[in-house]
């Protein structure tokens, strides 16, 4: 190789350097950007590194995570992501229901408000379960259906619609602890706390686990808005059972931190 060929061959190689620096730097920028529009920017690693960066682009692009990438966001603490979490909802939401409007199987309507309620759009999951249940004959649908269709009124705080809904789900299904646990929300939520027992116990009484139950009561808790009730709700739980409810110390102890 002659000492023109040599320097010709140099600078492809340096160039194609360069140009490889570039590429990284500008997939590092992308990943930055999507780490930033979906709320992760808590996560440092590199794209190259990093599983997150081909989620990202799964989600941005409205591809389907895979069981694996999932759990891989558990592990790593970004499954909770607000932005995240709500992108992967909405991708089963719209999955579901044109199951359902493709194949007219009518189970992926309970299932699609789900995961519409989750991706915080309970207006499209009312939208969807607003249905003529004498059109339907198995009853087990018609409760899960009203269930799902009470849970989206209640979130947004509709919660004389929820109830009549709940009710209907009861008469469909009496033996079903899912109404139960809507009704024990919709008591929690007027801060009926006495009510919101009764209507847990009858849960468990129809299968519900009392584990699952606590986690309920413990998330009824810590969702709610307004300090005041929160804090009401955290002492009725200590006075009924202050072992089986320690955890709702913290809330009383934030709320006089507060009014400190």
């Amino acid at each position: 190789m002659g000492e023109s060929q040599l320097e010709e061959t140099l600078e492809a190689i340096k160039q194609e350097q360069k140009h490889k620096v570039q590429e990284f730097g500008n997939l590092e920028f992308e990943f930055s950007k999507l780490k930033s529009k979906y709320k992760a920017t808590s996560y440092k690693g590199s794209w190259q590194s990093s599983h997150l960066y081909f989620i990202l682009l799964k989600l941005e692009s409205g591809n389907f995570l895979t069981d694996l990438e999932v759990k891989w966001l558990r592990a790593n603490g970004l499954y909770e992501t607000n932005k995240i979490a709500l992108a992967y909802y909405r991708l089963e939401a719209e999955f579901y229901e044109q199951e359902f409007h493709r194949t007219g199987n009518k189970w992926d309507i309970p299932t699609a408000s789900s995961y519409w309620r989750k991706a915080d759009e309970p207006e499209h999951a009312l939208k969807l379960t607003n249905l003529d249940l004498n059109q339907i004959k198995e009853n087990k649908l018609k409760s899960a259906i009203s269930v799902t269709r009470g849970a989206a009124f209640r979130d947004m705080d509709n919660l004389a619609d929820a109830e009549i809904c709940a009710k209907k789900a009861m008469e469909y299904q009496p033996e079903s602890y899912q109404s139960c646990t809507l009704m024990a929300a919709i008591a929690h939520d007027r801060s009926n706390y006495p009510k919101a027992s009764y209507w847990f116990n009858e849960a468990i009484k129809r299968g519900a686990k009392p584990e699952d139950i606590d986690d309920e009561r413990k998330r009824l808790v810590r969702s709610t808005k307004d300090e005041n009730k929160r804090h009401e709700a955290a002492e009725y739980l200590l006075k009924k059972d202050s072992q089986r409810y320690a955890w709702a110390k913290s809330y009383l102890k934030k709320s006089s931190d507060n009014g400190k």
